[in-house]
């Protein structure tokens, strides 16, 4: 089976976990996309391990016990940001540059998409306009399973290649049961990023912060002194915070996120995300917010309670002390004619936990854009061409370090 027949016939299952269910898996269709894949790993003489109950799917094709090992990681569910069910793809051979009509009100533009001007002359696949592709990460899924099947038919030589396959990466629980000891490898790489090329070993140090508000209403007419009005509490925490906002940052800049706001006068809570590369600096967010709440609660007598908890932290603090992990992505990225994109990540990745938990594990891209929404879209040749970076990828770390008997 080619990549693309396989990135077709995996979009085909709505895998949108939901952020709203409690349960692991959060949808049970990602279960019905595992159990497919098992079949296939199955078929390609991999040695297969289901977590049925919480929907982990590993697989190991064995190789050389004393050739080193290697992992690669994807997730099954899509966003629940864009509609997931009854997915159209739309297949464009040799795109002239020009903008694409998705349907009758929903146009894909290089006007808003400049990348699209890098993929003049490729063959893309793009939605109908109406959900969204799941490229995200049905791509990377696609890219593991062809590379696994190129090594299962050669028989070219290598080390165990072991494979994990995990629910609800997209609401932040895709590790929550992942299991590093059936996983099996010493390193592995998220297959789960965006552009042909792209590497990525830094992302943001993340924490939620809660801001619950005790408010104190009366009748307005009689309101004056008495009244305590918690939507007005919470207008001056927003106020008080830098316009440092998620639509107003880029690369490295870090950004206080308001997410969510439920306000009447006699309570309020504010939901934000705090992010930031760099780790003093994301201290120094947590203290400022602190310091800002602390201050109101000298005004209005403790009426205001914050709740921060860190999510994640930036996995370069691990991976820079051994880079080789790095070096053998972009190392088989160029002999395969990639010029490699070392990009941080402006959000959060499997990879960061599975890094803090002892096992070294950058992303790598898919050559997807513009996902968790209508405009998303994927090209052929990219798909392939990053199919290709996986294949090096072994070879890569099987010719690094050949074990004697007994290491």
């Amino acid at each position: 089976m080619t990549v693309l027949e396989r990135f077709l016939k995996y979009i085909k299952i709505d895998t949108a976990s939901s952020s709203l269910s409690e349960e692991t898996p959060s949808t049970p269709n990602q279960s019905l996309l595992a159990n497919q894949l098992k079949e296939e790993l199955t078929s390609l003489g991999a040695e297969v391990k289901y977590d049925e109950e919480h929907c982990y799917l590993y697989a190991i094709l064995k190789g050389d016990e004393f050739l080193p090992k290697i992992g690669f990681i994807a997730h099954l569910d899509t966003s629940e940001d864009a509609k997931g069910e009854n997915i159209t793809p739309n297949i464009i051979n040799n795109y002239n540059g020009q903008q694409i009509a998705l349907n009758t009100s929903n146009v894909l533009s290089p006007d808003e998409y400049p990348d699209l001007n890098n993929h003049v002359g490729k063959t893309l696949i793009t939605t109908d306009g109406t959900t969204l592709l799941g490229a995200d990460d049905k791509a990377g899924i696609a890219e593991i399973m062809t590379m696994l099947e190129y090594y299962s038919s050669t028989g070219e030589k290598h080390g165990d290649i072991c494979v994990a396959f995990t629910p609800d990466e997209e609401i932040g629980r895709g590790m929550d049961y992942f299991d590093y000891k059936t996983f099996g490898s010493p390193i592995a790489y998220t297959v789960d990023g965006s552009t042909l090329g792209e590497v990525s070993y830094e992302n943001f140090n993340a924490a939620s912060a809660k801001i619950e508000i005790e408010g104190k209403s009366c009748h307005c007419g009689s309101a004056k002194g008495i009244m305590v009005n918690a939507i007005l509490i919470a207008n001056a925490i927003m106020s008080s915070l830098p316009n440092e906002t998620p639509a107003t940052t880029e690369g490295y800049e870090g950004f206080f996120h308001i997410e969510r706001v439920i306000a009447t006068v006699s309570s309020a809570t504010l939901e934000y995300l705090i992010r930031d590369f760099d780790k003093a600096n994301f201290e120094r967010r947590k203290k400022l917010l602190t310091e800002i709440v602390d201050k109101l609660n000298e005004k209005y007598n403790k009426r205001i309670k914050l709740t921060i908890k860190d999510s994640y932290y930036n996995m370069r603090n691990i991976i820079e002390q051994d880079m080789s992990v790095v070096e053998i992505a972009t190392e088989a990225m160029e002999r395969v004619g990639v010029s490699p994109k070392i990009t941080p990540i402006r959000g959060g990745t499997d990879g960061a936990d599975a890094t803090y938990n002892g096992l070294p594990c950058p992303n790598i891209g898919t050559g997807g854009h513009n996902f968790h929404g209508t405009h998303e879209y994927i090209a052929l040749e990219d798909m392939e061409k990053t199919t290709e970076i996986l294949i090096e990828m072994v070879r890569e770390n099987t010719n690094r370090k050949v074990l004697t008997k007994g290491e």
